[in-house]
């Protein structure tokens, strides 16, 4: 039979030495990219805003003469026969590759590398070829970008256990930096913060990923970083170098490493709140990890180390932001959200419903369409989009708009807006022009509140009962334009609910630019939250946080993105960054148990405590497998920190942890699959995730009801079926149901499958024990955890990876 030849290519981000200007875009600001908790919208602006490329970049193809003569002629000093001579060198996968071809890029603005070669390399084996790019500074010869595809060394992954530790591992990334970047030095790098004990998975190959930050005139420099992934072998599998300055400022500050601890410790201001831990990463839908936690406020972030000013990466430099936050009951208003009732809406009844807000006139198309919530499983939406045009064909302002198709509620609208600059690819001519005009504001603040107020009262369910008008609310005037940032906090009863916040932007003319709303909770809610109390109190809690509190001297990169109305210049500059514990990842404390703790990461370990196992697992005689399991993420301590390791385990149990040890961060979003693929086993469900998950893989095999029971009693029978199904061993086992070592059990006609018992046994993943192999005993959890580590061990030699990798 005749295989279609395949080809595919692997890119990496990094690599391109364009300056390509981000965009910063209302609800998207990314948690884990600030240093301090972010309560609302770090940048909310009218809607979105899009950029264009901007500098003098050029690109010339080096496939023929004339741009190797190009290269010559300009910034280059080593030619392309050279970088790719270097990349064999530092990279023995590439002795296998052809080189395709190759692109030489100058970039002559302030940011990233002057002069780069891109090499296009394709690797074949079998019916497939593999194509991927690496990068090379033409000028100082520094690797820039390489990312070896994984499907490159499926007959040698570093399956687990790995053959080298991770402090082996970061030896050997070190040594080979210096070799890939020349022009750095080992006593250069600086650690960044990695927060999850391990990106690894437990079924997967071994990874070890690397980041550091380079230092610049002896200060560590967030502009500048290196990313390497060593394999548990010791193989580099990718490497990149980021640039993102030329110049810096003086490295001697105007306010003293003291100084600066003791503003970051006057200045502090804890808020208590209610916390969903595990929401950044889970579907709406999926059970909250709700705590009580002690949040320090935005005002603790990046100061200015020569004016004490306090900066943000990606905000303005002219937006103010709270020392404490202090918030504002709702008037009850005379027009209140009314659910609608009946049949589904139609998109014809949503335009006449917010007709308001509908754009009118011929310029603008209407697009809609109706489909699932992806945040949340039950819910329909009608999403709307009006796109513009104007006659040359250059995209104008374009408006959407989500709102519940049952019930009418709106959930986001925005107005997209494409500044000047991006219409004319940030020319100073246009910049200078828009400096000139000035716009005063048709209406006051005080009045833009009233009309925010009334419009949030109108449009968010019991919202004078549920949300408070936050003074991170303020006035932002930007190229002469004014635009009304509010920000309503939910509250449950007297404490806000962390990053669950409905945002209003207006314009200077009162006409409403931005409305965005957070999922709403699942029904129940409230009943965990009640269950709740603070045992810290708030004082004790401040002086733990001042005590942690520390500064380290960085230089600080900011800019580099569009707002809606101009380009933000890129910028460095010498700053403190605030520390806990010596850690830049600024923590939460728990108001019940006093522990420190980063959101959005329930895995990682708290800053300053050693990595051992709870109390109640450390003298367990699974300990080791047990620590195993806790270092892949596939297990978890509770709340009180312990780990359970005899607690008895149901199937559900099982495939979780199967699940996690294959996929640590595996989440679904498609509302049309999760939960439907047995009855007791709903999208609420916690097993709806692990029953998707193995669903997808075929794990399924010897389940023939509609039914799964997940909440069943794990056997060491149903134990042995579930391994011998995702090894997709099932059809083998049948051949071994007379197995004379399974018949020779005393227990032999209590056992059902007994192929798959014999397979276990054969593999040696489970043993019988004084000529009994207890089919209907209830597995335990560190039982399970000995198993799941042969099981891992395994990887290697048997016909089908579990990992699928």
């Amino acid at each position: 039979m005749h295989r279609k030849h395949s080809k595919k290519r692997y890119t990496r981000a990094g690599a391109p030495a364009k300056k390509v200007a981000r965009t910063v875009l209302a609800g998207t600001i990314g948690l884990s990219m600030l240093q301090a908790p972010v309560w609302a919208e770090s940048f909310t602006q009218s809607g979105s805003s899009y950029g264009s490329t901007t500098g003098a970049s050029k690109t010339q193809s080096a496939g023929d003469k004339a741009a190797a003569d190009h290269a010559a002629e300009d910034k280059a000093k080593i030619s392309k026969e050279e970088a790719a001579k270097k990349m064999i060198a530092l990279f023995p996968i590439l002795e296998q590759a052809k080189l395709d071809g190759s692109s030489y890029n100058e970039n002559d603005d302030s940011m990233g590398n002057e002069s780069v070669w891109t090499l296009n390399w394709s690797i074949t084996k079998g019916n497939s070829t593999f194509g991927f790019d690496t990068s090379v500074d033409a000028i100082t010869g520094d690797v820039l970008n390489f990312y070896q595809p994984y499907n490159l060394s499926y007959e040698d992954k570093a399956y687990y256990p790995p053959e080298i530790t991770r402090e082996q591992a970061e030896k050997a990334a070190k040594d080979f930096i210096t070799k890939a970047a020349s022009s750095t030095k080992a006593g250069d790098l600086v650690s960044q913060d990695v927060l999850y004990r391990s990106q690894n998975s437990l079924f997967g190959p071994v990874m070890y990923n690397f980041s550091y930050n380079l230092k610049v005139n002896g200060i560590p420099s967030d502009g500048e970083t290196i990313n390497v992934t060593v394999d548990g072998k010791g193989r580099i599998f990718s490497y990149s170098r980021t640039t993102s300055a030329k110049k810096y400022p003086s490295a001697k500050p105007a306010i003293s490493l003291p100084d600066a601890v003791a503003s970051f410790q006057k200045d502090l201001s804890l808020t208590l709140a209610y916390v969903p831990f595990n929401e950044m990463y889970n579907p709406s839908n999926a059970k909250k990890d709700w705590r009580l936690e002690y949040i320090p406020t935005p005002y603790l972030t990046t100061m200015d180390a020569n004016t004490g000013k306090r900066v943000s990466p990606l905000q303005t430099p002219e937006t103010k932001v709270p020392k404490t936050l202090e918030y504002t009951a709702l008037p009850s208003g005379a027009a209140v959200f009314t659910a609608r009732q009946g049949k589904t809406l139609t998109s014809k009844e949503v335009v006449q419903l917010f007709s308001d807000l509908v754009p009118v006139g011929k310029d603008y198309a209407l697009n809609s369409s109706l489909s699932k919530y992806w945040m949340n499983t039950g819910k329909q939406v009608w999403n709307l989009y009006w796109n513009s045009r104007n006659l040359s064909g250059v995209p104008g302002d374009s408006i959407s708009m989500m709102v519940d198709a049952d019930n009418g509620q709106l959930i986001n609208y925005d107005i997209t807006q494409f500044s000047e600059f991006a219409k004319h690819g940030g020319s100073e001519q246009v910049k200078a022009d828009s400096n000139a005009k000035k716009e005063e504001p048709a209406i006051s603040e005080a009045k833009a509140k009233e009309k925010a107020i009334e419009f949030v009262l109108r449009h968010y369910p019991d919202a004078s009962k549920v949300l408070k008008l936050s003074n991170e609310s303020r006035v932002d005037v930007s190229e002469g334009k004014t635009r009304y940032i509010f920000v309503f906090q939910q509250f449950y009863k007297d404490l806000p609910i962390y990053n669950h916040q409905v945002n209003v932007v207006l314009d200077g003319s009162g006409k409403l630019l931005s409305y965005n709303t957070n999922p709403s909770l699942s029904a129940g809610y409230e009943k965990e939250l009640d269950a709740l109390s603070a045992q810290i109190k708030p004082e004790d809690a401040l002086r733990t946080y001042q005590e942690a509190l520390g500064a380290e001297l960085r230089y600080s990169s900011s800019g580099g993105f569009y707002t809606s109305s101009r380009y933000m210049e890129p910028t460095i500059t010498l700053s403190y960054v605030p520390t806990f514990k010596g850690s830049t990842s600024l923590q939460f404390l728990n108001a019940v148990t006093g522990k420190s703790e980063i959101y959005g990461f329930p895995y990682a370990s708290e800053i300053g405590a050693a990595a051992n196992l709870p109390a109640d697992a450390s003298a367990h005689a699974a300990s080791k497998e047990l620590a195993v399991l806790l270092e892949y993420n596939v297990i978890a301590p509770d709340n009180a920190g312990l780990l359970h390791p005899d607690a008895e385990l149901t199937y559900g149990d099982l495939l979780i942890m199967i699940s996690k040890a294959v996929s640590p961060d595996q989440s679904y979003s498609d509302t049309d699959r999760i939960g439907k693929q047995f009855k007791d086993v709903s999208a609420e469900s916690p097993y709806a995730q692990a029953a998707l998950f193995f669903a997808d893989r075929g794990w399924f095999s010897n389940t023939k009801s509609d039914e799964l029971r997940p909440e069943q009693k794990l056997t060491r029978e149903k134990l042995a079926e579930t391994i011998v199904d995702i090894l997709h061993y099932d059809r083998i086992a049948k051949l071994s149901e007379a197995d004379p070592k399974v018949m020779s059990l005393s227990d032999a006609a209590a056992i059902q499958n007994k192929g798959a018992v014999e397979l276990v046994m054969k593999l040696g993943l489970m043993t019988a024990k004084d000529g009994k192999f207890e089919p209907a005993k209830t597995v335990t959890k560190a039982e399970a955890a000995q198993v799941l580590v042969l099981l891992a061990q395994s990887q290697g030699k048997v016909d089908t990876p579990i990992s699928g990798w």
